[in-house]
């Protein structure tokens, strides 16, 4: 029964009565893409929180990872260097668990990805995927060592993304392979990840 009521409360971060398949139609704990962040946080709590990787070798995005809100363990919120505004551009909610398994995972991401479907009938699904981050790629995402990530992506009509997916961390990553290892302590995570068509042109150019 947990479970269950578990499942109905992500969906409901969610949704919305518009049912228009446009990635700002789609919310997490009542954020959507577009909106401003400083609506929802202060400017120094957006500033004092701001990451790394995104940075990397561009710099027109930041990144804040805040507390999560509601279900959530975390947020990270990425908008534009330079708007004074915090558009929201990328939202990420992650669920933590220390040893997360594998197979109840990835039936929570199906099943997430199965209500988007039915919200979102106009969206293109690609396939399931699984794949290992190396260390290198801690300088662009929160994640250590030789972690192992499964995802599917949902493509709306107007290029914005939403990303599922399941991370099962490597344990034995050194404490100084991540820019969150102390925040995250290297905890499987289930993700909810969106994304507007700018941020997704600027995460696929920088790769």
């Amino acid at each position: 029964m947990k479970k269950i009521f578990f499942l109905i409360t992500l969906v409901l971060t969610f949704q919305t009565p518009s049912s228009a398949d446009d990635i700002r139609s789609f919310q997490i704990q009542g954020m959507s893409i577009g909106d401003s962040a400083l609506d929802y946080f202060s400017e120094s709590q957006l500033e004092n929180n701001e990451q790394g990787w995104y940075n990397y070798s561009y710099r027109e995005y930041s990144t804040s990872l805040v507390p999560g809100k509601g279900i959530y363990d975390w947020l990270l919120v990425s908008y534009k260097s330079d708007d004074d505004n915090f558009i929201l551009e990328g939202l990420v909610g992650g669920l933590e668990k220390k040893n997360y398994d594998n197979k109840e995972c990835n039936n929570k991401l199906d099943t997430v990805a199965l209500d988007i479907s039915e919200l979102f009938k106009n969206t293109a699904q690609d396939k399931k995927k699984s794949y290992e981050l190396t260390t290198d790629a801690s300088r662009t995402y929160p994640f250590t060592g030789k972690s192992i990530v499964t995802s599917l992506s949902f493509n709306f009509l107007d290029e914005g993304k939403i990303i599922l997916a399941c991370y099962n961390m490597d344990k034995e990553a050194k404490q100084n392979e991540s820019f969150l290892t102390s925040v995250l302590k290297q905890n499987d995570s289930f993700r909810i990840d969106i994304r507007s068509r700018a941020f997704v042109n600027y995460l696929e150019k920088k790769e």
